[in-house]
């Protein structure tokens, strides 16, 4: 009787353990159902999650593809008898997109009536993107053999697909020819936008030089 007494006291919890059980069991069971129960960003609609909704700090990942990326090249060289009729890049500039969306394409440059051919030199210039001329082009006019040199610029907004690009600035010759002194170009994405450009035009600057 007395070992049969010890087996039963034995089998017995305390209030305790009993308690750690109840608690452990409700876990158990309820875990999964409160998992569950939590929101995913696929249950969210869009536009309901606002500015006020969200902490301040609370977001610490940022998608490096939609931030705003520049990229600029310039060519400080002289191109002496310049006469080519056809479409010459003056700088060029290589870009990669990790999305689709807009560039802002900006070149400028100067040059001077060559002294050294006769007649009145005429260079066109216009942008070029992925070897396709893409605005109206300009011309720096000299007016008169022996005339003052001068710069011109231009600014579009295109559309850009996802990928790899080439802007350049390209000129092309009218009159009998010019002294290039360079360029430069620049490009801006940014993930939207629209395709509206401005252009601005040429203006006189600094005398000849070039003799």
């Amino acid at each position: 009787m007395r070992n049969s007494g010890i087996g039963r006291s034995a089998g017995r919890l305390s209030p305790l353990a009993l308690a750690l059980l109840v608690v452990a069991l409700l876990l158990g069971t309820t875990g999964g159902a409160v998992a569950g129960a939590l929101i995913t960003g696929a249950q969210i609609k869009n536009g309901t999650v606002t500015g006020a909704d969200i902490k301040d700090a609370s977001l610490t990942h940022v998608d490096i593809a939609d931030e705003p990326r520049a990229w600029g090249a310039m060519k400080n060289t002289t191109t002496n008898d310049f006469t080519t009729a056809a479409w010459t890049p003056v700088v060029s500039k290589s870009l990669s997109l990790a999305r689709a969306g807009y560039l802002t394409v900006t070149a400028s440059l100067y040059a001077e009536d060559d002294a050294t051919l006769t007649g009145v030199g005429y260079l066109n210039y216009a942008l070029r993107i992925d070897g396709k001329v893409v605005d109206a082009y300009k011309a720096l006019d000299f007016q008169a053999d022996g005339g003052p040199g001068q710069s011109g610029s231009t600014t579009l907004v295109v559309p850009a697909a996802k990928g790899s690009h080439t802007v350049q600035l390209v000129v092309s010759e009218d009159g009998s020819g010019s002294f290039l002194y360079g360029g430069e170009i620049s490009a801006v994405y940014a993930p939207t936008g629209s395709a509206s450009g401005l252009d601005f035009a040429s203006r006189p600057t600094h005398g000849r030089v070039n003799h």
